[in-house]
C-alpha cells in the first residue's frame, strides 16, 4: 500500500512539475515590451543642451525625429530561461529600399558626427531641407552623419551625401556645404526623394512602359532618321549633339553653330546663325528625339535609344524635374508621346505624393 502510494505521488510531482514548467513557458512568452518601439523616436527637450534643444524643435514643429548614430535605442522583449533581458536594439537601416533589401550588392561606410559645431551645422541643413519640401518628402527619421561611403562592386566606392530609403533618409557631408548654399542642395536632394518615390508606384508605371513601343529601345539613332542631315557635321550623333548640350550644361555646340553656321541641311536658314536660329534647331531636334516619347538619348551611348524602360523613366523624371508644369509642356508641346508619359507621371507626383510641380 505504501509502495503503490508513493509510486502516485511520484507521479503527480512529475504532472505538477511539467505543468509548472508549461506555464512558466507560457508567461515568459507572454511578456511584452514596456517601452514600446515608437517612444524610441520621440526626441524630448533640454534647454540646456543646444543640440538636443535644435532636434527638439526640428521634431515639434516637422514630426521629424533627428538622430547621429543608427542604434536609436532599445526596447525590452522578455527575460530569457536563466533570467537574463532579451532586449532588441532599432537602428536605422540604409539599406531597407522600397520594396527590397540592397545589403547583397550596396553597403555603407559611415563615420559619425560627434562634434557639437558641427552637429547644429547639420540640424540647420535639416531645416533647410524640412522647410522647403513637402510632408510627402519628409522621412519618418533622419540621420545625420559627418561622412558616407557607398561601397558595390559596380561603381566601387562613391561619396554619398544622400541616401533615401522607403522611411529613413541620412544627410552626410554637410560640412562642405556654405549657407548660401544649403537652399540649392536641399532642393536637388528633394528631387532625388520624388525620383525614387515615383518608382514605387509599380502599378501605375506600367502605363509609362506601354507608350513607346518597345522595339524602339535600344536602337540606334541612325536607323530612325536615316535622312538626317545635320547643319554642318555629317556624323550621326550630331543628331543628338544639341540635346546633349542641354543636359551637360556644354555651350560647345551652341559656338559651334555661331560660328560655322548652317551649310548642309537645306531646311533651315543658310550660313552663321544667332542665338534664335540656334534654339530652333534644338527644338527641332528635341522633336525628333520626342518623337518616339523619349527625352534624351542612351546613358551609356548617345548613338542610341535608352537602353530599355528603367532607363526611360530615369531620363524622364530627371528632365521632367528640372521644370515648372508649363515650361515643361512648353518644351515639348510638339511631341504627343512625351506628353502622355508626362501626364502619367505628373498624376502619381500630385495625386499620389501631394507634390505640385
Amino acid at each position: 500500500m505504501n509502495k503503490k502510494y508513493d509510486y502516485n505521488m511520484k507521479r503527480l510531482g512529475l504532472y505538477l512539475l511539467l505543468i509548472g514548467l508549461v506555464a512558466a513557458c507560457q508567461k515568459e512568452d507572454d511578456i511584452i515590451p514596456s517601452v514600446g518601439y515608437e517612444n524610441l523616436y520621440v526626441i524630448q527637450d533640454d534647454p540646456s543642451d543646444p543640440v538636443q534643444h535644435k532636434r527638439y524643435e526640428l521634431y515639434q514643429t516637422y514630426g521629424v525625429p533627428v538622430f547621429f548614430n543608427d542604434t536609436i535605442g532599445k526596447v525590452f522583449v522578455k527575460m530569457d530561461v536563466n533570467g537574463d533581458s532579451i532586449f532588441h536594439y532599432e537602428l536605422l537601416d540604409l539599406n531597407w529600399a522600397f520594396n527590397e533589401t540592397n545589403s547583397c550588392s550596396v553597403s555603407y561606410q559611415v563615420t559619425r558626427l560627434t562634434d557639437p559645431d558641427m552637429q547644429m551645422k547639420a540640424l540647420r541643413f535639416a531645416e533647410v531641407y524640412l522647410e522647403n519640401a513637402m510632408p510627402a518628402l519628409h522621412p519618418y527619421a533622419l540621420w545625420l552623419t559627418e561622412k558616407c561611403y557607398e561601397l558595390s562592386a559596380s561603381s566601387g566606392v562613391v561619396e554619398k551625401g544622400l541616401i533615401t530609403r522607403y522611411r529613413n533618409m541620412m544627410f552626410s557631408w554637410i560640412d562642405k556645404l556654405k549657407e548660401n548654399e544649403m537652399l540649392e542642395t536641399a532642393k536637388s536632394y528633394q528631387k532625388e526623394v520624388v525620383r525614387l518615390k515615383v518608382q514605387y508606384y509599380e502599378d501605375e508605371l506600367k502605363a509609362f512602359d506601354k507608350v513607346t513601343d518597345e522595339k524602339y529601345y535600344a536602337v540606334e539613332w541612325a536607323s530612325l532618321y536615316p535622312d538626317f542631315v545635320p547643319a554642318y557635321d555629317m556624323r550621326i550623333w550630331d543628331l543628338t549633339r544639341a540635346l546633349r548640350e542641354e543636359w551637360e550644361g556644354r555651350t560647345d555646340y551652341r559656338s559651334d553653330l555661331k560660328y560655322y553656321g548652317n551649310y548642309m541641311n537645306p531646311d533651315f536658314p543658310q550660313g552663321v546663325w544667332d542665338d534664335e536660329q540656334v534654339d530652333a534647331y534644338f527644338a527641332h531636334v528635341r522633336g525628333m528625339v520626342g518623337a518616339y516619347g523619349f527625352v534624351a538619348y542612351h546613358l551609356g551611348d548617345h548613338y542610341f535609344t535608352p537602353k530599355n524602360t528603367g532607363m526611360d523613366l530615369e531620363l524622364f523624371l530627371e528632365e521632367m524635374l528640372k521644370y515648372p508644369r508649363k515650361e515643361f509642356l512648353e518644351r515639348w508641346e510638339g511631341s504627343p508621346l512625351v506628353i502622355k508619359k508626362y501626364e502619367i507621371l505628373y498624376a502619381i507626383i500630385k495625386d499620389k505624393l501631394g507634390i505640385e510641380l
